[in-house]
């Protein structure tokens, strides 16, 4: 049977595109709807589109516009389109405002952090479970949304708190509306900064949709109704992120302890330096682990220390009671998001 819905989401993608984002196609349950070309592999290795075949999640986003149509046509059945995030030249970080307990009767629909490596999957992306983490074993790690029952939150209020509390205000910018009556913000990021997807730590009920992760795009329909543009909403217009709130979506450095031995200097990162990096993991808080731990592992593979340390890290976060099989998963993502950063910009830009 033919999807009715293609025409309409293809050009809605294409028109998302026209104005510089990067998107996908979705299902109607809002995963990348390409099926991974390495589904039947016995051991899938991590693959972001190297193999030149489509089915790499939002590896396969593009603003091309025949290659948007190539994508469709590999996925017929989509209902939706994801835009990515993290991407140039928008370096787009979205802010996904839940209302979880507020709507007796609805289900709680969110933007999904995006699949990255193209897998085939029984779930949502980038989630297995309270710290919105990927256990499929080899995936980017993209802080995927909190799924599991807890008390009521609302992202909006949650968000005028911290605007409260930080001094800074939201501009009007790109607003979405979701079928369980959240909304998605849409803000540009500086060209750089490498926001991590997140889902609740900044408050309850706030997701973050930063690089390696995707927004569900207006004009999308989902299991549960459609996304729409809020009334009056700029349509593609995201404004600048606040400084301010920059600040609390990057996780902070740990300090490295000073150490008084004399000494030449070495040419590599100081022992201390590590030692706080596994510190840093090892004090993660339930809904935090898996996001320091990758942040923290990123850190060790900039500095040339990822495999020195990667045990110790990941030991740190088997402590806080992460499952072994989600921190070498955790891990290994970092290590190729390490490499791909240390590459010259316009080499991915």
């Amino acid at each position: 049977m033919a999807n009715p819905t293609l025409a309409h989401v293809l050009a809605h993608a294409l028109t998302a595109a026209a104005h510089g984002f990067r998107v996908i196609p979705l299902t109607r349950a809002k995963l990348p709807a390409v099926r991974s070309p390495h589904h039947h592999d016995p051991a899938p290795l991590p693959c972001r589109g190297e193999c030149g075949r489509l089915g790499h999640g939002v590896h396969d986003a593009s603003a091309d516009p025949e290659a948007i149509r190539a994508l469709f046509a590999a996925a017929p059945w989509a209902t939706g389109y994801g835009i990515a995030c993290g991407r140039a030249p928008y370096h787009l970080i979205g802010l996904d405002l839940d209302l979880k307990g507020g709507s007796p009767g609805k289900p709680r629909e969110t933007g999904r952090a995006g699949a990255t490596d193209g897998r085939a999957r029984t779930r949502k992306p980038g989630a297995s479970g309270k710290d919105g983490t990927d256990s499929t074993g080899g995936t980017d790690s993209t802080g995927g949304t909190d799924t599991t029952d807890g008390p009521a939150a609302d992202g909006l209020a949650a968000l005028a708190r911290l605007a409260r509390e930080h001094a800074f205000a939201i501009p009007p910018t790109v607003t979405v509306l979701t079928p369980s009556g959240g909304r998605h913000l849409w803000l540009c990021g500086p060209p750089g900064l490498a926001v991590p997807n997140s889902a609740g730590r900044l408050a309850p009920g706030i997701d973050i949709r930063g690089l390696g992760g995707y927004l569900v795009g207006p004009g999308s329909y989902g299991s549960h109704g459609s996304y729409r543009l809020a009334p009056g909403s700029p349509a593609w217009a995201p404004a600048p992120a606040p400084a301010a709130l920059l600040r609390l979506l990057t996780p902070p450095r740990p300090a490295p302890h000073r150490s008084c031995r004399p000494g030449p200097p070495s040419p590599g990162p100081h022992p201390a330096a590590l030692e706080g990096l596994v510190r840093f993991v090892r004090a993660s808080r339930e809904g935090q682990r898996n996001d320091r731990l990758f942040w923290a592992a990123c850190r060790a593979y900039e500095t040339g220390a990822g495999p020195e340390l990667a045990p110790a890290l990941i030991e740190a976060a088997l402590d806080t009671g992460l499952a072994p099989r989600e921190a070498r998963a955790t891990v290994a993502s970092a290590a190729r998001s390490a490499a791909r950063h240390l590459q010259p910009p316009d080499a991915w830009a």
